[in-house]
This record gives structure tokens, C-alpha cells and sequence, in this order.
């Protein structure tokens, strides 16, 4: 019954999430969200573990005191800062000082000279760069990932470290890097390379018994053996190298290692003997063929020997293995499919995995890459997880479910945004994390990783488009596999509608058939019809889509149709559709753009334009503009006959790469610009120059990668890579209209319901009238009636209050409590208690009722007050899920 228990911690943090509107007109204001990011280490406080840290590769380094309900940013000092605009902060890897842990390192990715080791003495209040000593050599980067301090000993410490040695990619699916170890004896004033060597360095153990015995791991899930051929089986690598004289020397301890990646490893807390190795590589652990060599290693004898205790199923990759220090005999290991426990040191194992899913997380969100987990000191049971594409998450019960826990950071890689006219206030993304959903501006998020999206393993997506007069119709693609998607009901189930065959098969590794459907445009005038465009995965593989590129529905996304055009051959990077005109369309292409009239049938290329790469497109009343990758904004008054360009006045950047365009939804004279380098812009002559938006300083955009702009008429969005999403409120116009909804209008007396306002324009307060209601300053009111009682809210913003919304909430005759739990779970869990309305009955001293469609009982017992489930999913033995009240509140149910 870990379901119900998840469903707890879920519920806790979803209460706990603040509806307050963010500041408006004052400048950008970041929305915190969507979920995610490149995480990699997690780290508690050993003497308060209320204390964490978690790196992100674009957030850098966050800092939580209430044991990570809530994070904030701990970067001030780390002046090596990245990304493509230049104001990301790239931290990798993070140590506390064992001696004292208020010590702490931190190392950044770093390309060219980018690169940092940084040190703390207050906590991450402040840092101080440390790099004396090492160099970059001939090489192209340098990045950090991991630090180690000797026990006793703080001046004794160690960098480990992944050398890039090429800006372009040069391995069959990932960069081919080489590795270096650092020692200082001085605690970081100087440092001398000990180690070099054909893969990165990742984590390095000291013997805690013989500080002269080390041990060092080698490789990661996505970075291949510098001498390694993966594409054609030479997987290579260096696997774990052992030391006995303090790192002088070097030896190979992987007698029984089948896989020379070793992106996790550690050491049994009490004998150094015993060391777990989590292995895999997407690229080049055999998953495309029957030997696939990942897995879960063990030695007992310090690295003479190894034996694979967890064999890797469906070509997982293990990214993660660590011990509870309260129970030295419970190991917990992490792939992107599933987590394991053992509680006898790896001779058995339990795997828990959402069944059905590609992976494993959280209700709809993916939890990526587990790269560093750690164990609750005190607690076996609770861990934490830092994850590639997911954000941070928490267990309670030992991986069997998950929370989300990363509130108030976000690295998450934004790529589209879509908001449907019909339903200004809510906002659907997509992007390396996955697709989320708010229906608040923005403020608040939830993960639409359901249905058949959850079953695609995918961590990079494309692309989301919502029907503009039906808000619960969402489109959504990913990058690799070409798979359409398509909700009814608001992202809360997706079914795969269409299948890209040129795409790589899913759940096969075909680098050079990477590709999705990047484009997806629902013509306004009429969302019946739908086109979409395909390009290769924007990172990298393939320079050219293989087949079809255009793709056209008629019935609103539920069937596609392959439109054979001129277009084939080309990456189409957006679509956009005239809003007037349901069959002009134009495409943004690799090899510029080009126009259809007659719905997709036939297109005429832009000569005038030529074969520049164009990113993005926008069109309002005659006026096309394009903006190009590497060249700037391009403008055409005559439908694309002629153009002018390249139109950068007012740029910041030499050579703009303009991912994004958007017409004000009020002005076709204003458009706002997004530039990947240096952020976003406005021109108020149709394009034709520019100037920072809002401001000169563009106030509150401490992320300017931009990957995609929306306008409204009260909001103007910016996707950020690594920043997630940006929310700027134009002044309002009018006073707000506001609507008044419960969650249930008619409850059983003694129950609740929540009633939420939702008001266009946004509000900066709330008026309400109603039993509990009055005062509350928030857009939702939690209410207890004891008889039918009515409501009243009205939102003001700076033109003032507007007109007054109404509910009513009916109250019914009491319930059996039982019975409130019971139909609480039917709707929380259908995949345990369907059909849902079956008759209660009376067993002594039980009270149940039964459900046929999944062979389960849910009880709840006179002896004991405690709530009992038997079915399938409790092993069909009777499972205590405990006291009864514990779920009543939960649910909403009076005593």
C-alpha cells in the first residue's frame, strides 16, 4: 500500500505550496518552476540535517534549512558562470568537509578557460576560487566532478576531474573525454595532478584505516572512454583504479567488472573491505546488442575482485549506489528505470519501479538520472535523490514512492511554451525534464508525464501545443523517437496517436535516427486542423531528418497524415499558421522558410531569404519576421517576397541567435525578440530595431538563454535554458473578472471543499464573503461548512476591483466516516479500488468493500481503527496501512 502512503506525502506538498501573485511590472520575476534541471550531488549537513546542498549544472549550488522544503540559491563569489548566455552557473560537484562541514567544495563545468574549484568557510554564504596549479592544457574544458578530504586532515584534498578535449562532439552518442585526479596539500592554495588518464575521474575514496589507500572511479552514463569506439563494441575504459601509496601509483581493481563505467561507487561505513560500483553508459554498455554489461558490483576483498549483484534489465544504465549509515547492511542502488534496496548487503534485492512507466519519480514527472543519493542519517528509509533532468526528490518509504522536493530552484531547460486563448491563466512546457502544467500564471506546477508519455523513455522533448479553443487538448513530441502524443483532459492522460517510422525505434539506441516533431501548430481559425513539422534532436547525430518532414491533421490532432514536399530533407524548427487563414502556413527551416496557401499541398521557398538557418517566426497583419541561428532578425512586409535584414540594431550580441519571436496580442507595430546569448528584446517598428526588455539592465532575468517567448494580453512569458520560466506582467487595463469554483460543490456534512478563484487580468488581492473565507488574502479558500452555504470573491489590480464571483457549496446528510475513505481512494487510486461505487458490507469486526475489477478489499476495522487493504497488490496478504483518522483529514472526512 506504498501508493496510499505516496499519496500523503503528495498531498503534504501540494498544501504547502504558496498561491500568492509574484510582483507585477516591476521587471521579470522567475516562476521557480517548472521541475528539474542537470542535478548531480546532494549533500546532508552531518550535524544538522536540516542542512542540505544540491548542485545544479545552470542553478549552481541551493541551500536548504528546513530539510529541504525549501531551497535558495548559495552562489555569491562563484564567478565562473557559463551557459549560452553567460550568466548560468555551472557547479558539477559538491563536498562538505568532514572535519568541518561549514567547509565546503564546489567545482564548475567549464568550457576554454571557464573553469573553477571553489571554496566555502561559512556555509556557502560566500566563495573564494582555488585553481593554482592546474592548467587546461591544449584541451578544450575542464569539469569538476568530485572533491574528497581526508579524514583528520583538511589541507589533504582531492579533485576529480573530466578533461573535454574537443568542442564538437566526437564519441557515437556523447563527448569522448579523458580524466585527472588533483591533490592539495594545503587546502586548495596549490594543487598538483597526480593522475591522467582516458576517462573522467568521478568519485575518490580514502581507506579510513590507511589514508595511503585510495580508490578512484571512472566514467559517467553520457560521456564515452576517450579511447573508446562505442559504435563499433570498444567500450573501453578505466573502471577503478586502486592506490596504496597516497596516489603515487596506480593499479587497475576490476577483476569482474563487466563494464568499465563506474559512475558511482562507495564504501561499506565500517569495513573499507566492502565497495558497491553502480555501471552503465547509454552509449556504450551493449545495450543495442544481447551482452549488455551494466549492473551493480561488489567487492569484499578492496577491489581484487568484483561480483555483479544486480544484472541491468531492459539496457539500464546504474548511475547511483550508496549505504544507509544508520544500517550498514541497507544499500540502495538507482537506474533510470527503477530503484533497488537491499537489506543484507546486496545478497537480495527489492526493485520498486512505476509499473507500466519508463521511470521512476513521481506522479507525472520523471525522475531522470539518479547521479548522487544520499541516505537520512538517522532514518533507513528516507532518501534523497539528485537527478540528470529531474530535480531533487524524497522517499519516505525506502524508494517505493517519491515527492518532489526541489521548491523554490529550478535549472529545468524550458524549450515551448503554449497558453490557449481560451485559458489565458494557464501555461503548458515542455523540455529536457519533461512536460508540466500550471494553471495559475505560472506559479504553481504539476508534472503531465501520464499515460503513454510515461511510458516512453525519453529525457529530451521537443515540443507542446495546445488547441486554442479547447484548452483540455494538448500535443506533445520528443526529440528521439518521433512519437506524437495527445491528452483530451488537460495533460491528465496522453495517448500515442502517431509513430514516426524513420524515427529511432523506441527503447533502441540509434543516435543517427534521433528525431521528433519539433513543429506543432494548431491553425487558429480552425484547431481542426493541425500541422507538424520534423527535425533531428537539436543537440546533436544526424545534420538531416531521414523521410518525411510535414505531417497535417484534420481531426484535431487525433490522426496525422506524411505530406510529401520540397521541405523533405530540412529540420523544421517551428510552424506557425495565420491566424486568419487556416491554410497559409509557414515553416522555419535549416534552410529558411517556406510558405504554403493551400494547407500544406504545395510550398514556395523564401529565395529572397536563402538557405540561413531560421529558428523562429512570427506574423501579424502582413508582417513576417524570422530570426536566425548565429545571424539576427529578418523582416518581410510583402509575405516573403523580399526581406530586410539582418535587423540587430539595439542587440547586444555581435551575432544574435534568435530562438524566439512574439507579436504584442494587442500592437502589430511591437514584437518581442528572444536571444539565446543575451535575452530578450522589443522593437516597437515591426522589427526593424530593438531595445532590452523591460529595461536596460533587463531587470529580474538572471537566466537570458532564451528558448521561446509568449505574449498574452497580461503576460509575457520567456523559456530559459536552465532557468525555467520567466513571467513578465504588463500593467492591466481593466479590473479583473474573476470566476468562483469548489472542488466539490456538494459535500456530506462534516467534509470540505476548496474554492478557487481564477481571475483575468491577474489580481494583486482578493475580496471574499462566506463562513472562513472572509479575510483571506489568497486566490483559494478552504471551507468546512456545516450546513449549504454560499460564497463571494473580487480581484483588484491597479485599475481597481472587479465584479463579484459567486459559488455555492451544497452540505448533504452525514457520511460514514469509512465510506468518505473509501470513496476518497477509489478517486486517488483506481489502479487499486475499480470499479469505483461498490456496496459497502459489514464483516465483524471489519467493514469493507470489495472490488472485482482489480480482486481487492479495503476495510477498515472496529478492533484497532486502522484501515487494511488485501489484494494483488499486498502480496494478497492483509496490510495494515494504518490508523483510519490518518486519511480522513486527508480526505476530507469528519469523524
Amino acid at each position: 500500500m506504498s501508493s496510499l502512503h505516496r499519496f500523503i506525502g503528495c498531498a503534504a506538498l501540494v498544501l504547502s505550496i504558496s498561491t500568492s501573485t509574484p510582483a507585477s511590472s516591476a521587471g521579470w520575476v522567475s516562476m521557480g518552476g517548472p521541475l528539474g534541471g542537470l542535478g548531480y550531488d546532494v549533500r546532508i549537513h552531518p550535524g544538522n540535517k536540516n542542512v542540505m546542498y544540491v548542485t545544479d549544472n545552470f542553478a549552481g549550488v541551493s541551500k536548504t534549512t528546513d530539510s529541504g522544503q525549501t531551497w535558495s540559491p548559495s552562489n555569491s563569489g562563484i564567478t565562473t558562470k557559463g551557459g549560452s548566455s553567460g550568466d548560468a552557473v555551472n557547479i558539477f560537484s559538491l563536498t562538505l568537509d568532514p572535519n568541518n562541514p561549514n567547509t565546503i567544495w564546489a567545482g564548475t563545468f567549464g568550457d576554454g578557460q571557464k573553469f573553477g574549484v571553489f571554496k566555502s568557510t561559512d556555509a556557502g554564504a560566500t566563495w573564494t576560487m582555488k585553481i593554482n596549479g592546474i592548467s587546461l592544457g591544449n584541451n578544450f574544458g575542464l569539469i569538476f566532478r568530485g572533491f574528497t578530504i581526508k579524514q583528520g586532515n583538511s589541507n589533504v584534498v582531492y579533485a576529480q576531474v573530466e578533461v573535454r578535449t574537443t568542442p564538437e562532439l566526437n564519441g557515437w552518442q556523447f563527448f569522448r573525454s579523458k580524466g585527472r585526479v588533483y591533490k592539495s596539500v594545503d587546502g586548495g592554495e596549490n594543487w598538483q595532478m597526480i593522475w591522467e588518464g582516458n576517462a573522467l575521474a568521478r568519485y575518490l575514496i580514502i581507506d579510513p584505516g590507511d589514508s595511503n589507500i585510495l580508490y578512484v572511479s571512472h566514467g559517467i552514463f553520457d560521456i564515452e572512454p576517450f579511447d573508446s569506439d562505442c559504435k563499433n563494441g570498444v567500450y573501453a575504459g578505466v573502471g577503478v583504479l586502486k592506490s596504496t601509496d597516497g596516489g603515487q601509483t596506480w593499479s587497475a581493481a576490476n577483476n569482474g567488472l563487466t563494464d568499465l563505467t563506474v559512475g558511482s561507487l562507495r564504501m561499506h561505513p565500517t569495513n573499507s573491505k566492502i565497495l558497491f560500483a553502480a555501471t552503465g553508459n547509454n552509449a556504450c554498455s551493449g545495450f543495442n546488442t544481447s551482452n549488455v554489461l551494466s549492473g551493480v558490483f561488489k567487492t569484499t576483498n578492496g577491489g581484487a575482485s568484483w561480483t555483479k549483484v544486480i544484472t541491468a534489465q531492459n539496457g539500464e544504465p546504474f548511475t547511483a549506489v550508496n549505504f544507509s549509515p544508520s544500517n550498514s547492511n541497507t544499500v540502495y542502488a538507482g537506474s533510470p528505470q527503477a530503484f533497488y534496496r537491499s537489506d543484507d548487503l546486496g545478497a537480495t534485492w527489492t526493485q520498486h519501479k512505476r509499473e507500466g512507466m519508463a521511470t521512476w519519480g513521481s506522479p507525472g514527472v520523471a525522475g531522470g538520472f539518479p547521479i548522487d543519493l544520499v541516505v537520512d542519517p538517522d532514518n533507513a528509509n528516507t532518501v534523497y535523490v539528485n537527478n540528470y533532468a529531474g530535480g531533487v526528490f524524497r522517499s519516505l518509504d525506502a524508494t517505493a514512492t517519491w515527492q518532489t522536493w526541489s521548491k523554490g530552484y529550478t535549472g529545468n531547460g524550458t524549450r515551448r511554451m503554449s497558453v490557449p486563448a481560451s485559458n489565458p491563466s494557464s501555461l503548458t512546457t515542455v523540455g529536457k525534464s519533461g512536460p508540466f502544467y500550471s494553471a495559475n500564471y505560472g506559479r504553481d506546477w504539476s508534472g503531465i508525464l501520464n499515460g503513454d508519455v510515461a511510458t516512453l523513455a525519453a529525457f529530451n522533448w521537443h515540443t507542446v501545443a495546445v488547441n486554442p479553443t479547447n484548452a483540455s487538448v494538448i500535443l506533445l513530441s520528443d526529440s528521439n523517437a518521433g512519437v506524437m502524443f495527445r491528452s483530451t483532459d488537460n495533460g491528465n492522460s496522453f495517448t500515442k496517436v502517431f509513430k514516426d517510422a524513420n524515427a529511432t525505434p523506441i527503447g533502441i539506441n540509434e543516435p543517427l535516427r534521433f528525431q521528433g516533431f519539433r513543429g506543432i501548430a494548431f491553425a487558429p481559425s480552425n484547431p481542426s486542423i493541425v500541422y507538424a513539422g520534423v527535425s533531428v534532436d537539436t543537440h546533436y547525430y544526424a545534420p538531416t531528418p531521414i523521410g518525411t518532414v510535414i505531417y497535417k491533421s484534420v481531426d484535431g490532432g487525433a490522426t496525422f497524415v506524411a505530406v510529401p514536399s520540397i521541405i523533405d530533407g530540412n529540420n523544421v524548427n517551428r510552424l506557425i499558421v495565420d491566424p486568419n487563414d487556416a491554410n497559409k502556413v509557414y515553416a522555419a527551416t535549416t534552410n529558411g522558410v517556406y510558405k504554403s496557401t493551400n494547407g500544406a499541398t504545395s510550398w514556395t521557398y523564401a529565395s529572397a531569404l536563402g538557405s540561413r538557418k531560421i529558428e523562429a517566426l512570427a506574423v501579424k497583419s502582413g508582417t513576417l519576421i524570422a530570426g536566425e541561428v548565429a545571424g539576427g532578425i529578418w523582416t518581410s512586409s510583402d509575405d516573403g517576397a523580399s526581406w530586410s535584414g539582418p535587423n540587430n540594431t539595439g542587440i547586444s550580441s555581435p551575432n544574435p541567435y534568435i530562438a524566439a519571436l512574439a507579436f504584442d496580442a494587442a500592437s502589430a507595430n511591437v514584437v518581442y525578440a528572444g536571444d539565446l546569448y543575451s535575452g530578450v528584446y522589443k522593437s516597437g517598428d515591426k522589427g526593424l530595431t530593438w531595445s532590452p526588455f523591460p529595461d536596460s539592465s533587463m531587470t529580474g532575468l538572471t537566466n537570458r538563454a532564451i528558448n521561446d517567448l509568449v505574449s498574452t494580453n497580461e503576460v509575457l512569458y520567456a523559456a530559459t535554458e536552465g532557468g525555467g520560466v520567466f513571467r513578465y506582467d504588463f500593467p492591466p487595463t481593466a479590473a479583473p473578472i474573476c470566476t468562483l469554483t469548489a472542488s466539490s460543490a456538494s459535500i456530506p456534512a462534516g467534509s470540505s471543499a476548496t474554492l478557487t478563484a481564477n481571475c483575468s487580468p491577474s489580481t494583486t488581492a482578493y475580496a471574499w464573503t462566506g463562513i472562513s473565507c472572509a479575510g483571506v488574502a489568497a486566490a483559494s479558500c478552504l471551507v468546512k461548512p456545516s450546513a449549504t452555504a454560499s460564497y463571494t470573491v473580487a480581484g483588484t489590480n491597479a485599475i481597481g476591483m472587479g465584479a463579484t464571483a459567486s459559488a455555492t457549496v451544497t452540505v448533504s446528510a452525514a457520511q460514514n466516516p469509512s465510506d468518505c475513505v473509501f470513496n476518497w481512494a477509489e478517486r486517488a487510486y483506481p489502479q487499486l479500488f475499480a470499479p469505483a461505487g461498490a456496496a459497502s458490507a459489514s464483516y465483524p469486526p471489519y467493514y469493507f468493500r470489495f472490488y472485482p475489477g482489480t480482486a481487492t478489499y479495503l476495510a477498515s476495522s472496529s478492533a484497532d481503527s486502522h484501515l487494511w487493504v488485501l489484494g494483488p497488490a499486498t502480496g494478497n496478504s492483509l496490510f495494515d496501512v494504518g490508523p483510519i483518522t490518518a486519511f480522513m483529514s486527508l480526505a476530507g472526512c469528519s469523524p
